[in-house]
């Protein structure tokens, strides 16, 4: 867990840790997950299909909320970082790119789970995976420490806020489950605290049972808490 302390007014970034981490954990696991599908089971391809729409639909959220959000602000108020945050927009053409095309291989693949194009989705998977690997990597040593000198506090909260509106409501208590599988209790314990108490109890009573049920659907096994 991140213990260095912000500045009074500043953002503490290491939520966007937290929410990098999740996207890493699936996206990495995606392309064997798929690679290991049967030839003609329909049923299985459509599933991980489904879920490799959800995530990049999240992923898309995501990178918006920092194009329209943040990016304008560090290039106003850290222009000697400018190259930095122009790389950042580059990066996230590239993954728009892979994940359009993975989509686009999905689609096809979940018609009648052929092989050859198991195989070619699995190659766009792991390219998009670790495309996504470099560019947070890049994005947490570089801009984040950025972020906390020249945004405030309020400024990281409306990106947030965004992310949440944009998230369908009956789908929030399966993707939190999916950002706290695999934090640390410490973590956990901390999103939990910070979340209004009727959504903590609906995460408690609900959420996390409906969540366990998807990710035993998709991966084939138990979460670990």
């Amino acid at each position: 867990m991140n213990t260095t302390r912000t500045a009074p007014g500043r953002p503490d970034t290491y939520d966007m840790v937290i929410l990098h981490n999740a996207f890493r954990r699936h996206f990495s696991a995606l392309p064997g997950l798929v690679a290991a599908v049967a030839p003609g089971d329909v049923e299985r391809a459509r599933r991980l299909i489904t879920f490799l729409g959800e995530l990049g639909d999240g992923l898309h959220l995501h990178h918006t909320g920092e194009d329209e959000l943040m990016w304008p602000i560090l290039l106003e108020r850290a222009s000697a970082d400018a190259a930095l945050v122009l790389r950042m927009e580059e990066q996230h053409e590239r993954i728009a790119e892979l994940t359009e095309r993975a989509h686009r291989d999905g689609t096809e693949f979940a018609t009648a789970a052929d092989p050859s194009v198991r195989d070619r989705l699995a190659a766009t998977l792991r390219a998009l995976s670790d495309t996504l690997d470099e560019h947070m990597a890049e994005e947490e040593r570089h801009i984040l420490p950025v972020v906390e000198n020249v945004m405030t506090a309020l400024e990281w909260q409306a990106l947030g806020e965004r992310g949440r509106e944009h998230m369908p409501k009956d789908r929030q208590l399966v993707f939190l489950g999916f950002i706290l599988q695999g934090v640390s209790d410490d973590d956990r314990r901390k999103i939990l605290a910070e979340m209004p108490l009727p959504a903590r109890l609906a995460w408690r009573l609900l959420g996390r049972r409906v969540f366990a049920k998807e990710y035993r659907e998709i991966y084939h096994a138990d979460p670990e808490w």
